[in-house]
C-alpha cells in the first residue's frame, strides 16, 4: 500500500505539468499512467507551439494563452522549443477580408505579426507556392511533446515523486461517499497496487469521463478525431498555417528531419477506437500541397490520430468549439481538468494545483514560469547534430540511435516495450518505421535478460501489426515498395507469420 497527498491519473503534457508542479510546491503524489507518457492527444499532436494566431479570430481567450505560454515555454524549455517562427499565406481565393479581421484580432490579443509580401514569403520558405498573394508571420515553433512530458516528470523524480507508466487504474476507492485512493494492475507483471490519498486528479484527457465514471461521477465532453501525416524529410523550416478559417489539413510543422502535417477534425464517440481513413490523408495531402507543392509528390510514411478532449458543445463545426480548459470539482475528493491544448499545459497544471493547494489548506505560490525544466542537457541531447558525433553501433539508421543510447533507456526505464525506447530515441520513427531496427532493439532487451526469446516475438507480433496500422494509410510509392521489402524479410525470412 502506497500513501501519498495527491494521486494524478494521466501522463500526458498535463499530468506531467501537475507533477512538476506539486514538487515544487513540496507536496508529495504519485502519477499513475496505463501507457507511456504522451500516449494520448500529447503523443499523437503535430509537435505545433501555438503563436495563438489559429485562434486569434474564432477564441480569442485561447489564443491569449497560447501566446503567454508560447512566451514561457521558449524561456524555460529552451532545449525542447524550435523557435522556428511560423507563416500564415494567403493563397488565390482567400478572402482579403479573413484577412483585415485576422490582422485586428491579433493585435487585440496582443500576438505580434508582421504582414509581408510573397517575394519575402518566399525568401524565407523557397518551397512555398509561388502563387501565394501574402504572407503574415507569427511567433510559432515547434516542439517535442514526449521529450517535453519527460523534461516536466523529471522534476517530479528529482523531488521525491511515485511514477507508475503502464499501470492500468481498475478501481477508485472510497470511503464515506469520498475517493480516498486507487487500485491498479501493472500492464507487464499483473501485479496489483492500492494507492491512497486526499486528493485524486483526472488529468486523462479524451479517457477523463470513463474514469471519472468509476468514481460514479460524470464529465462532458465532445471528443473530436485528428489525423496528421509524416513526411520522409523536412520540407520547411517554419510552420506554415493557411491564412484562412481553421479548417481541415491547413498546417504544416517542421520537426526534427521531418514535416508532421494535418489535421483533421471529426466528432468520435470512443477514443480506443481510431482508425486513419484514406479520404483524410488524400485530404490533408491535397491541402498541404496547395502550401508547399512538393507535398504531393513527397514520400508519406506514416499517419496516425488523435483525439482532442474539447469542452462539451453543440456547435456542428468542430473546428469552432473552444480550445479553452476546464476544472471540475466532483465534491468527492476528485478533480477533472479537460480541454485545452499542448501549449496551455503548464498553465492547465498551475491552475490545478492552485485548487489541490486550497484544497489542503497549503500556500506555496507556483514557480513553474521562473524555473527552467529540469535534464534539458541530458533529456534534450538527440538532436541530429549530437547523433552524427556517434556513428558507432548504429541500431536505427534512419535516426542515428546508438546501442549505447538503447542499453541506456532500458537500464533507466527497464522497459520490456519498444515504444517506450522510441518515444526517448526517436529509434523507429524514420523511414522504415522500425522496419530493420525492432527486432536490434528487442535482442538488446534480450542480451541484457530484460525479456525471454519467447516475449521478444511475441512482442515483435504486437509491435508489426501496430506500426502497419499508422502505415497502412500511406502505402504508395517508395513506402510501398519498402514495406514490400520489410514484410518479405518478417514474414518470409523470419517466419513472422501473425500468431493464430
Amino acid at each position: 500500500m502506497i500513501k501519498t497527498d495527491v494521486i494524478i491519473i494521466g501522463g500526458g503534457a498535463t499530468g506531467c505539468g501537475i507533477a512538476r508542479d506539486l514538487a515544487l510546491r513540496g507536496v508529495s503524489h504519485c502519477l499513475v499512467e496505463k501507457g507511456d507518457f504522451a500516449a494520448g492527444a500529447t503523443g499523437a499532436c503535430h509537435g505545433l507551439l501555438h503563436s495563438g494566431g489559429r485562434y486569434a479570430v474564432t477564441d480569442p481567450v485561447a489564443a491569449r494563452e497560447c501566446y503567454e505560454e508560447n512566451l514561457i515555454l521558449r524561456r524555460i524549455g529552451r532545449k525542447c522549443v524550435e523557435q522556428t517562427g511560423g507563416l500564415f499565406v494567403r493563397l488565390p481565393g482567400d478572402s482579403k477580408r479573413f484577412r483585415e479581421i485576422f490582422l485586428r484580432k491579433c493585435e487585440d490579443v496582443g500576438i505580434p505579426v508582421e504582414a509581408i509580401s510573397s517575394t519575402k514569403a518566399l525568401e524565407l520558405v523557397p518551397s512555398l507556392n509561388p502563387a501565394i498573394e501574402e504572407a503574415i508571420r507569427v511567433p510559432d515553433c515547434s516542439i517535442d511533446p514526449f521529450r517535453l512530458c519527460l523534461l516536466n516528470i523529471r522534476t517530479s523524480e528529482l523531488r521525491g515523486g511515485t511514477i507508475f507508466i503502464r499501470h492500468k487504474v481498475t478501481e477508485i476507492i472510497k470511503s464515506h461517499g469520498r475517493c480516498t485512493g486507487i487500485k491498479v494492475s501493472d500492464l507487464s507483471t499483473g501485479e496489483n497496487k492500492e494507492i491512497y490519498a486526499n486528493i485524486i486528479v483526472n488529468a486523462t484527457g479524451a479517457w477523463a469521463h470513463m474514469i471519472a465514471s468509476l468514481a460514479g461521477s460524470e464529465v462532458p465532453m465532445t471528443l473530436v478525431k485528428g489525423s496528421l501525416v509524416i513526411t520522409n524529410h523536412r520540407l520547411t523550416n517554419m510552420v506554415i498555417n493557411r491564412l484562412r478559417h481553421p479548417s481541415d489539413g491547413d498546417i504544416i510543422v517542421p520537426n526534427e528531419a521531418v514535416c508532421l502535417a494535418g489535421t483533421t477534425s471529426l466528432a468520435i464517440d470512443d477514443p480506443d477506437l481510431l482508425n486513419v481513413e484514406s479520404q483524410e490523408v488524400d485530404t490533408i495531402i491535397s491541402e498541404a500541397g496547395r502550401m508547399i507543392p512538393h507535398f504531393n509528390h513527397t514520400r508519406i510514411i506514416r499517419a496516425f490520430s488523435g483525439v482532442r478532449p474539447l469542452l462539451k458543445s453543440k456547435k456542428a463545426d468542430s473546428h469552432e468549439i473552444s480550445r479553452g480548459f476546464q476544472i471540475i470539482d466532483h465534491q468527492n475528493g476528485l478533480y477533472s481538468i479537460v480541454g485545452g491544448k499542448l501549449t496551455t499545459f503548464r498553465l492547465m497544471a498551475e491552475k490545478m494545483v492552485d485548487v489541490v493547494m486550497t484544497s489542503l489548506q497549503l500556500k506555496q505560490s507556483c514557480e513553474t514560469a521562473e524555473i527552467p525544466l529540469d535534464g534539458q542537457e541530458e533529456l534534450s541531447g538527440y538532436p541530429l547534430s549530437k547523433r552524427l558525433q556517434d556513428m558507432k553501433n548504429i541500431v536505427c539508421e534512419c535516426e542515428l540511435v546508438t546501442r549505447q543510447e538503447v542499453e541506456r533507456i532500458i537500464r533507466q526505464t527497464g522497459t520490456r516495450n519498444v515504444g517506450d525506447i522510441s518515444h526517448r530515441t526517436r529509434l523507429g520513427m524514420g523511414p522504415c518505421q522500425g522496419g530493420y531496427c525492432t527486432f536490434r532493439a528487442l535482442g538488446i532487451m534480450n542480451d541484457m535478460s530484460v525479456i525471454s526469446p519467447e516475449q521478444s516475438m511475441e512482442i515483435l507480433r504486437v509491435f508489426l501489426q501496430r506500426r502497419f496500422k499508422g502505415i497502412r494509410p500511406a502505402l504508395w510509392g517508395d513506402q510501398l515498395r519498402e514495406e514490400q521489402l520489410v514484410e518479405y524479410i518478417y514474414l518470409g525470412i523470419l517466419s513472422m507469420e501473425k500468431s493464430p
